[in-house]
Formats: structure tokens, sequence, C-alpha cells
């Protein structure tokens, strides 16, 4: 018996302490039971012993599970909804730009394309460097600078209409070109999760909903309308949390909208694509044509924000292709951008 309690205690010994976010809840929950026994005990001594021993519980149990020891030793989110919690507290504490400053974003995308010539098909890769700008004031006025970066035939040939390696271009962007949805119109997304993910699945459903189909197709099931909308609302969530523009309130709050989703899973395994190793969020869904998968991934310990991919399955069960990727490499405010070149094409409308 000794030596069976001598063993639990080294294993003990040698598990990882708890969060300072796992502890105060814990000390929390631990302090309203204290003030419990305080009060007048007028209930059944019974109940009163459960209600102690249901405090006392929760809380042990919000000190060891909230977070896991990972692989180095640090402490990792027990799940996904952790995880992005602790990713919405972190995106919340960030600097908004002010009227008269410019948020500057490098970021690095890579896409996957097929490109169809007319006794051919070629499936390429490639990667841009793209650098935003956008006024605090005015963000229909944001520009980006393109960098095209080198690309790779997965089937076929590298085709002609591909941007060699090198070339820049600069855009107005405008806000619809940094990819800042208005599921409603105005822009003005709300810094509450639940008024937001309300917003985003109201106007999901309309969108949805409004969609007629083809001539002499038979409607579509309800059971179908109602995953269509699950994946557009998701689409639309993932493609917020990877937007630099609605500021840190409305991101914090897709972050928090995105924790409740019930089919987003931990991955300690990640790597954007600049080779940053991170934890991140995998959310999988089921989209049109086989199963899709978005991840968020994330500095460990920070919860920065790193980047994401986009990946799809065939509906046979075939193997994952990685459509999309993107690292954000830098974040920071200005105080000027490079000047619009006389050429450059008007900003595209929302």
């Amino acid at each position: 018996m000794t030596d069976d309690l001598q063993t639990i205690k080294t294993f003990h010994d040698a598990l990882p302490g708890p969060s300072a976010t796992a502890t105060a809840k814990a000390k929390g929950l631990l302090a309203a039971e204290a003030v419990a026994e305080r009060t007048p005990r007028t209930g059944p001594v019974k109940h009163r012993f459960l209600l102690r021993a249901a405090a006392v519980g929760l809380a042990a149990s919000v000190a060891t599970a909230a977070f896991l020891a990972g692989a180095d030793g640090g402490e990792i989110p027990a799940n996904a909804a952790a995880l992005l919690q602790e990713a919405a507290t972190a995106t919340g504490r960030q600097q908004a730009p002010q009227p008269g400053q410019i948020l500057y974003v490098n970021r690095t995308d890579q896409s996957r394309m097929t490109v169809w010539g007319r006794d051919s098909r070629s499936e390429v890769t490639q990667e841009i460097n793209r650098e935003y700008w956008i006024p605090a004031a005015d963000p229909d006025g944001a520009l980006t600078r393109l960098t095209y970066g080198k690309s790779r035939a997965l089937a076929g040939q590298v085709p002609a209409s591909v941007q060699t390696p090198g070339t820049v271009e600069v855009q107005r962007a405008g806000k619809c070109a940094v990819n800042v949805l208005s599921p409603t119109g105005g822009g003005n997304l709300p810094s509450d999760p639940d008024r937001l993910l309300a917003r985003i699945r109201a106007d999901a459903e309309a969108s949805v909903r409004s969609e007629r189909p083809e001539p002499g197709a038979a409607p579509p099931s309800e059971d179908h309308i109602k995953g269509l909308i699950e994946r557009t609302v998701m689409s639309r969530l993932v493609t917020l949390a990877g937007n630099p523009f609605p500021g840190p309130g409305v991101r914090a709050a897709v972050l928090s909208a995105l924790s409740r989703m019930p089919a987003a899973t931990v991955r300690t395994d990640l790597t954007d694509l600049a080779g940053r190793k991170g934890i991140g969020a995998s959310i999988r869904y089921q989209g049109p044509e086989g199963w899709e998968r978005a991840e968020l991934i994330f500095e460990p310990g920070t919860y920065r924000f790193l980047g994401w991919s986009f990946l799809t399955a065939p509906p046979d069960g075939g193997p994952e292709k990685q459509e999309y990727a993107a690292a954000v490499v830098e974040t920071k405010i200005v105080h000027s951008m490079p000047e619009v070149p006389a050429d450059a094409s008007e900003a595209a409308t929302c």
C-alpha cells in the first residue's frame, strides 16, 4: 500500500501545474464554496454535502482538464473551445488603428488552381505575397501590392497565363478585396458573439433559401438546405477570423462564436505556410461536393493568429487536398502608404 501511494505521489508531482486561467477559475469556485459554508445551514445535510463535493470536484477538474501538457512540456488547451476562447482573449487585447493611422498586413498565400486550355488541363499551385494598407478612416481606399512567387505543376504543365515569379502589381483594393464580409450590409458587425452569430446565421439562411434550382431539377430537401446553411455560416466565420480589417473586438467575437461550433477539434501538429509550428482549431463540415475542413493556426502560448488553410475531400473518401493556405507574416500600424498608380483599376464593390 505504501509503495502504491508513493507511486501515485511520484506521478502527481511530475504533472504540469494548472494554467493561470484555470487556477483563477478553480479559486473562484472554491471561494464560492467557502461562502456557502458560512451561510445558515437551512438545507438538508446530504444536499449541502453534495453541493460542497460538486464545488470542490468542479474546481479540481477545471484546474486539471482545461489545459493539457504538450510534447515540449508547455500547456495546450484540452479542446477547441478552450483554444478559440484563449485566442479570442488575445485578439481582444490588440491595438486597433485610430483615424489617421493605417493598418499594414503582410501575408503570403498559396492557391490551388485548375487551368483549362483548348486541348489541355493543368493543375497548379502558386504563392503570392500580399501587402495591404488599410486606412482606418477610409477602408474603401485600401491598397494592395502583390508579388507573385513560385508556381508548381501538380498535373500537366504550368500554363503561360500564370504570372511569372517576381511580377509585382499594385492595386486599389477596397474593403471587399480584403475579404471584409458584410453579412447584412453596412459592414458594422456586432462585437457580441451571440449577436454576431445570429446575424451571420440569418444572412446565410436568407442567402441559401433565395437560390433556385436549375430548370428541370428537383428542389433540394430541407436537410440539404440546412447543411448548406451550416456550411455558409462556417465559411463566413472562418473568412472573418483570417480577415485583418474588422478590428480586435469583432475578430474576438468571431473566434468566440467559432468556439461554440461542435465540429471543431484541437490539432497540435500544424505548420503554417511560413513554416511556423502552431496549434490549431480544425473545423470539419459537409460541403456540396464532399467534406471540407478549415484549420485556424495560432502561436502556442501567446495564441497569436498565424494563418489558416482550407482542405477538401471527395465524396468517395479519397485523400484530402489543400486548396488554399495563408500565413500572416506581419501586422502593424503605420502612418503612410504607397501612392496609387495612375493606371490602377478601380476597387471592386461589395
